[in-house]
């Protein structure tokens, strides 16, 4: 017992009974757990959203090499550089050089497109050492659908730009033009999703979900 200005003060020598030492300890293991699924899930989002980003970017990349002619190998290719998604390989993409040529109605160049031209050919327009890139998506992710802006899906899409311009093609499935493309990036995990969008302008952007509400 202790005096404080002439008031006696009795000391409390009880400590922490194991009720409350198990309930402390709960305490924090509870807000730890919580703070830790939401760190994970936070991180998950920021994968899905730079994912997005990045697709973007690439596609830009290859807007880029196809105004800077850039070469593929030795030569500068004849149809420009694009990306090709297919999902059957939902966790990638291939950054590519199309060798092959569109058509031409110019005075002293006339002929026909090659077979092939604004298409990916894996056999000789994806090679790493000419300079393609083959881009993986972060574990967890992937390419779950490639839709026209009408909501028609598709299973393959190559998207090239051809210079100077550079003039953009988006072609589906092996053969149909569209005006416009929307790549839907999913992490199945937070079943969350970001949808980039590429149009016959070259635009690329990382868009919501709403198919109805572009215009072009």
């Amino acid at each position: 017992m202790i005096y404080h200005s002439g008031v006696k003060l009795k000391l409390n020598k009880k400590g922490f009974t194991l009720i409350e030492m198990v309930t402390s300890i709960s305490l924090i293991v509870i807000i730890t757990a919580v703070f830790a699924a939401n760190y994970r899930s936070s991180n998950k989002r920021t994968d899905l959203i730079m994912t997005a980003q990045t697709l973007v970017g690439n596609f830009h990349a290859a807007q880029n090499n196809t105004l800077g002619l850039v070469k593929y190998g030795d030569e500068v290719p004849a149809g420009g550089w694009g990306i090709h998604l297919d999902l059957a390989n939902p966790h990638q993409y291939i950054l590519f050089a199309d060798l092959d040529r569109p058509a031409s109605d110019e005075p002293g160049n006339v002929h026909e497109a090659d077979i092939g031209y604004a298409q990916y050919n894996e056999e000789d327009e994806g090679e790493i050492d000419f300079g393609a890139r083959q881009v993986y998506l972060p574990a967890g992710l992937e390419i779950s659908s490639l839709k026209a802006d009408s909501g028609t899906s598709f299973n393959s899409v190559d998207i090239t730009f051809l210079p100077p311009d550079p003039r953009t093609y988006i072609v589906v499935d092996g053969g149909n033009f569209l005006e416009a493309i929307q790549i839907t990036l999913r992490d199945p995990r937070e079943n969350t999703t970001k949808i980039v969008r590429v149009n016959f302008l070259g635009l690329a952007e990382v868009v919501g979900d709403d198919f109805e509400k572009f215009s072009f």
